[in-house]
């Protein structure tokens, strides 16, 4: 009896876990995580990592960006989006603003 009730706690398991991939997207962005629900049930994009998207590879996920911007979060859209648009215009930008700190002491006027 305990294998029968065992067989039908995981079997419920499992489907709720296929109901929730084919209506919700999973997407973890540096604001943290979020369970967006889709525009179209599938298992197209149900993870998502957009924290190192850039403008292009949202090109390949409509679906995607169409229920962030239904639920809205477009907002999440346009951080990942602007990711890599100043590299080539400031190369190692980071390293000499770091370096400047670090080599600066600090005064203090009280």
């Amino acid at each position: 009896m305990r294998r029968i009730i065992a067989a039908l706690i995981f079997m419920l398991m499992g489907a709720g876990g296929m109901y929730a991939a084919f209506e919700y997207h999973i997407v973890q962005s540096r604001e943290g995580w979020f369970f967006i629900p889709k525009s179209e049930a599938g298992l197209q994009d149900t993870y998502a990592d957009i924290r190192e998207w850039e403008a292009t590879t949202w090109k390949n996920h409509p679906l995607l960006a169409q229920s962030l911007i239904q639920n809205g979060k477009g907002n999440l859209i346009i951080q990942s989006a602007s990711n890599g648009i100043f590299d080539g215009f400031f190369p190692n930008s980071d390293k000499k603003r770091s370096a400047a700190r670090q080599a600066t002491p600090a005064i203090r006027t009280e």
